[in-house]
């Protein structure tokens, strides 16, 4: 009876840092080489995606030395890499590069097979580097036919090309997908229906390897896992941390098993992609010694503040409160219990003074004004240079605290709350994060209950409360829901049977629409949902809709 026993090399790569990342491949090699196959992620040698870094001939040289390296370990077990390749016969094309998976046996590269469906939506822009292929030939590794699959090779369903089927209509006994698979809400659960009915119905056992780490927007969970030929799940790897299990799986004789849930609760999976992507960017980039934000009372600023202090530790982020005139005595003991509770520096940094001192000068030059928009702005604006100051005094990473909810109605202010280099709650709607916030709460209280239950407020004017210019973010929240996932128009189908009024619904569209000016220049956010704001969206800012007639 034929069984293969597999390494998951499931990675943390770092793109372009291709000694680092081959460093951390050859210590996976030479720690398991009394198992038959070692599979690592897509492109995991060169880091995903490289973007137009592919065309730098250092990055070219670079992984040919690491690949040299890798056969040079001449290993017992079978190794499949990911990386790309630029082959004679592509020389001269627009997309002159394959992603491919390198199966290296003892110091000969025996085999690469590449990537046949590109995928060009969301955040991908694969057929901007890559060449299609047409191969469906099974590589014989340790006496059993594998398939090789890459990514997007596996959700075939929507293309012309089937993939998977092709395979084992060749002879395939069992499916190896490499990805590079980002995250979202619901992303596991996906795949795995996926993977169970592609090897259910193809009666082969599917091993799916995905990259971890946190890249920009994107976050890759890891949660690689295992399906027999009955379409169970019987292994599955660590949840946004690197792994290297083993897993042993039988080619000829199998049996069905009781299955486990290996499913996370979506609130937890969304602190731990957020936590991931913040500790990769500070540690990776190597620039700062801290992460510091401004902290207003609020539960924006608290959620935020404390995924920080999980992400890195709380002796590394600092706060500042930077009160008014206009800020509650409330909104000042609320973040001072927060940071208590989490054990986080905290700065208290009036802004008074200087607010008046700018409109006095604004007076000289303009007279006596009434308090409008413009003084709000202000307030935020001095906030931001006061933030910004304290980043570059002491090398702080600034994050800032805008939630998806204000971001798709420009409730929020440019280069004011939304300075910083990484906004942490920028794709959550405001409903998730009380939703979040509630479970962080469900032991013992974390976040202040008064931040949680108080109205929310920018607290840039007497009294201002946020339902003074927006719907109640249950609504708000529903309406954008409904617009960001069914676009302009179709939303309205959804929206009628929710009994929200055409009036409400046509003023978010509003603000929806007249906001993409703010959108394109904001921080960037990490992407948790399907349809985020940032890579993988484009809308131009310059457009005229017409809606009066729509309602």
């Amino acid at each position: 009876m034929r069984k293969l026993k597999i390494c998951i090399g499931q990675i943390n790569p770092i793109v372009g840092d291709i000694e680092y990342n081959a460093d951390k491949i050859i210590t996976i090699i030479r720690k398991n080489q009394d198992v038959d196959i070692i599979v690592f992620p897509e492109m995991g040698l060169v880091g995903y995606p490289l973007m137009d870094h592919i065309h730098d001939p250092l990055i070219k040289h670079k992984n040919s030395d690491a690949i040299k390296r890798i056969k040079n370990l001449n290993s017992k077990a079978s190794v499949i890499l990911g990386t790309f390749t630029e082959p004679k016969e592509l020389k001269g094309k627009f997309q002159p590069f394959y992603n491919s998976g390198l199966v290296i046996e003892g110091e000969e590269l025996s085999y690469i097979e590449n990537k046949r469906l590109l995928p060009n939506y969301d955040v991908f822009d694969e057929r901007r580097y890559f060449s299609f292929d047409n191969k469906f030939k099974p590589v014989k590794i340790k006496g059993v036919k594998c398939g090789i699959l890459i990514c997007e090779d596996i959700w075939d369903e929507h293309y012309e090309k089937n993939v998977s089927e092709n395979l084992v209509m060749n002879g395939a006994e069992i499916l190896i997908v490499i990805n590079a698979s980002p995250y979202h809400i619901n992303k596991f659960k996906q795949r795995v229906e996926l993977i169970s009915d592609k090897a259910r119905n193809l009666a082969v056992p599917i091993f799916y390897i995905n990259m971890v780490g946190g890249l920009d927007e994107i976050i890759y969970d890891g949660q690689s896992f295992v399906s027999n030929k009955y379409g169970q799940i019987i292994f599955k790897a660590k949840a946004f941390e690197e792994d290297d299990p083993i897993v042993e799986i039988a080619i000829d004789s199998d049996s069905p098993i009781e299955e486990i849930n290996y499913e996370i609760d979506w609130r937890e999976e969304v602190l731990e992609a957020l936590k991931l992507n913040i500790r990769d960017y500070f540690s990776k980039t190597g620039f700062f010694k801290g992460i510091v934000l401004g902290l207003s009372g609020g539960i924006d600023s608290a959620f935020t503040a404390y995924t920080c202090a999980k992400a890195i530790g709380s002796d590394k982020v600092t706060c500042i409160m930077m009160p008014t005139r206009f800020t509650s005595e409330q909104s000042i003991n609320l973040a001072r219990d927060l940071c208590e509770n989490l054990d986080i520096k905290y700065i208290i940094h009036p802004i008074d003074d200087i607010f008046l001192s700018y409109n006095q000068d604004f007076k000289k030059n303009l007279g006596d004004l009434p308090f409008d928009i413009a003084d709000e702005n202000l307030q935020a604006r001095i906030r931001a240079t006061i933030l910004m100051y304290y980043s570059n005094k002491f090398n702080w990473l600034l994050v800032s605290t805008g939630n998806k909810s204000e971001i798709a109605v420009g409730y929020c202010t440019l280069y004011g709350d939304t300075c910083g280099g990484k906004n942490i709650p920028g794709d959550l709607l405001k409903i998730q994060i009380y939703d979040i916030c509630k479970w962080i709460n469900r032991e013992k209280e974390v976040i202040p209950k008064g931040i949680i239950e108080r109205p929310p407020t920018a607290e840039l004017r007497e009294n201002q409360k946020d339902e003074d210019s927006l719907p109640p973010y249950n609504i708000l929240d529903l309406i954008l829901n409904e617009i960001i996932k069914h676009g302009i128009g179709n939303e309205l189908n959804h929206l009628e049977k929710k009994a929200i009024d055409k009036e409400t619904i046509n003023y978010v569209r509003k603000l929806y629409l007249n906001s993409e000016f703010k959108r394109r220049q904001l921080v960037q956010s990490i992407k948790v949902s399907e349809s985020a704001f940032g890579i993988g969206r484009r809308y131009p800012v310059l457009k005229k809709i017409n809606l009066d007639n729509e309602i």
